[in-house]
C-alpha cells in the first residue's frame, strides 16, 4: 500500500508527523498550567503549519518547470505568510483582556511559535525546528521560575484601620523608609468610636521590602488592623 504512495508525499507525511510531535511538547507545558490553548491546539497549529509549508513547496516545485512562459506565478512564501497572519486571530482568542492588563499573551506567543515550527519542518529545516522547540520549552519552564526571583514594582491598595488620626503621619514616614510611592490617600472616620480607616494606593517593590513594611506596620501603635489587595496599574 505504502509503496504506491509517491516518495514526495511520504516525506510530507513524515514532516507533518514530526511537526505534530514538536507541537505536542509545547502543548504539554501549556496544558500543565490549564491554558485555553493547550495540548491539542498546539499540536494542530504545528501540524497545519507543516501542511501549509509542504503544500507551498509542492506547488512551487510543480509549476517551476513551466518557466516564465507559464501563466501561473507561484510564490512559495505567500502561503506561509498568510498562515502567520492568520495565526494572529487564533492567538487573540487565547488572550483575556482586562482594563489595564492581559492574560494569555504567553500562550498566544507559544501558538505563534508552533506555527513557525510547523512551517520550518514543512520546509525541511529539522534541526532549527527542534532547537526552536527546546528554546521555547526553556522559556516557558526555567525562565518562568527565574521570573519569580526577579523583584518588580507592584501596585497595591492598602487599607489601615487606626485609633485616631495620629498614625497617619507615622505611616507616611514608613512609606518613605521603604521607598513606597504613594499615589493617593482616602480617609473614612467614625465619630462615635474615633476610629479612622485610611486607604493608600501604593507602588512598592515586591518581595522582602514589601513584607518588611507590613511587619513594621503591625508593630506600629494605634494600628488596629490592615488589609491589602493588588490593584490595577495607575
Amino acid at each position: 500500500m505504502f509503496t504506491q504512495i509517491p516518495s514526495q508525499e511520504l516525506i510530507m507525511i513524515g514532516r507533518i508527523a514530526l511537526a505534530t510531535i514538536l507541537g505536542l511538547f509545547i502543548g504539554l507545558e501549556r496544558e500543565r498550567h490549564s491554558r485555553a490553548a493547550g495540548l491539542r491546539t498546539c499540536m494542530m497549529v504545528a501540524m497545519a503549519g507543516a501542511l501549509v509549508m509542504s503544500l507551498s513547496i509542492y506547488l512551487g516545485t510543480s509549476f517551476s518547470p513551466f518557466g516564465e512562459e507559464s501563466v501561473f506565478r507561484i510564490d512559495p512564501a505567500r502561503l506561509p505568510s498568510y498562515a502567520l497572519a492568520g495565526m494572529g486571530f487564533l492567538g487573540a482568542g487565547a488572550i483575556i483582556q482586562g482594563k489595564r492588563s492581559a492574560i494569555g499573551i504567553t500562550t498566544a506567543a507559544a501558538m505563534w511559535t508552533c506555527t513557525g515550527v510547523g512551517l520550518a519542518v514543512g520546509a525541511g529545516l529539522y534541526l532549527p525546528s527542534i532547537a526552536a522547540v527546546l528554546l521555547t520549552i526553556l522559556a516557558l519552564t526555567i525562565m518562568r521560575r527565574l521570573e519569580l526571583l526577579i523583584t518588580r514594582s507592584q501596585f497595591v491598595t492598602l487599607t489601615v484601620e487606626t485609633e485616631g488620626t495620629d498614625p497617619d503621619d507615622l505611616i507616611h514616614e514608613l512609606f518613605k523608609e521603604y521607598r513606597a510611592n504613594l499615589n493617593f490617600t482616602g480617609r473614612e472616620r467614625c465619630l462615635e468610636s474615633n476610629r479612622v480607616i485610611f486607604t493608600y494606593s501604593l507602588a512598592i517593590t515586591s518581595g522582602r521590602k514589601w513584607q518588611g513594611m507590613l511587619k513594621s506596620l503591625e508593630e506600629m501603635p494605634k494600628v488596629l488592623c490592615y488589609s491589602w489587595q493588588q490593584s490595577e496599574v495607575p
